[in-house]
């Protein structure tokens, strides 16, 4: 286990690619919740910077504007990007360590970034002459956002599991 928060924070980052191997508790959710405030950080001191010190009261909703398109819409699109392959091998080194094989966390997220898109789109394909545009549009976003429920509640249990891989260079079984 890393002696503090930002040990497992910066264990994520140096071990993006490190697929074999344990990830701990703490190690797993300190590169979230990490992330996590790094990007709040970024997205409030550009609003600070932007809404409450350059812009005065009558140019405030035009500077809100600026933020939106560029700063919040730019790190929507390229965080995930960023994120993807340290959370997907900080994941599966976590799956590692409750006693699961990698693909518990990799193939619940091969299902929701690949699997729920394609679900969705022979869905319109098969019933697109029963439902209008507007319809359907509803049918998707409910089916979506059922899916991705289920899915993230499912990621979220597994990564809260305690380990259950012992180190057995500490038991007796390892001398025998």
């Amino acid at each position: 286990m890393r002696d503090s928060l930002l040990g497992g924070y910066w264990a994520g980052w140096k071990n993006t690619f490190v697929y074999d191997g344990c990830a701990t508790r703490q190690d797993f959710w300190s590169f979230i919740l990490g992330n996590a405030l790094v990007v709040f950080l970024i997205a409030g001191g550009f609003y600070f910077l932007l809404v409450e010190v350059i812009a005065d009261k009558t140019s405030a909703g035009g500077m809100m504007l600026v933020w939106a398109y560029f700063v919040y819409l730019p790190l929507r699109m390229i965080v995930p990007l960023i994120l993807l392959l340290p959370i997907i091998a900080l994941g599966i080194r976590r799956m590692h360590d409750i006693g699961k094989s990698g693909w518990w966390f990799g193939g619940l997220l091969l299902i929701q970034l690949i699997g729920l898109p394609v679900f969705i789109t022979g869905i319109y394909y098969l019933f697109r002459d029963f439902f209008s545009d507007a319809d359907f549009q509803l049918i998707s976003n409910g089916i979506n956002l059922t899916f991705t429920t289920i899915i993230s509640i499912a990621l979220l249990w597994l990564c809260c599991q305690p380990t259950k891989i012992k180190d057995l260079t500490s038991s007796s079984e390892a001398v025998n």
